[in-house]
């Protein structure tokens, strides 16, 4: 079977266009691959992002917030208790009692009502969120005020 010179050469044209077509397609696929996963990364981030801002939101309602001296005794139970909200932070308190601000005991002993570290379930307390130098919450000081 004999063919012309110009039949081999539509052919190899034909082959040439068809792998330059699939090279186009491969290239412009990959392209819209690390799009999408750049596109997925940044939204991923946002939403770590969110999450970390809900998290540290729960914490910060106690910035210049007053709270009872029976929330406060919950407060100090539960970071007895791991719960992962307070995993790195200090609770530290200071009755009207008290001198100077101190960590809160853990798990929580409560003292008598003659004990300077006794917290008034009935108490008023005020508290302070105190960040570190990555803006990340290291403790909540809470001070006793007078009604």
């Amino acid at each position: 079977m004999k063919t012309k010179s110009s039949d081999i050469a539509v052919k190899i044209f034909l082959v040439v266009v068809a792998v330059i077509l699939v090279g186009l397609i491969i290239a412009w696929t990959t392209g819209v691959f690390k799009d999408k996963k750049s596109d997925l990364d940044k939204g991923t981030e946002r939403i770590n992002s969110a999450i970390t801002s809900m998290a540290e939101f729960d914490l910060l309602i106690y910035d210049g917030g007053t709270i009872t001296g029976s929330l406060l005794l919950d407060l100090i139970d539960e970071k007895a208790g791991g719960s992962e909200k307070f995993k790195d932070i200090v609770i530290e308190y200071k009755t009207l009692a008290e001198a100077t601000v101190s960590p809160a005991p853990y798990p929580s002993t409560a003292p008598e009502k003659t004990n300077a570290r006794y917290i008034n379930p009935n108490g008023l307390f005020e508290g302070t969120v105190i960040k570190n130098e990555n803006d990340v919450i290291k403790s909540i000081t809470f001070t006793q005020i007078k009604r």
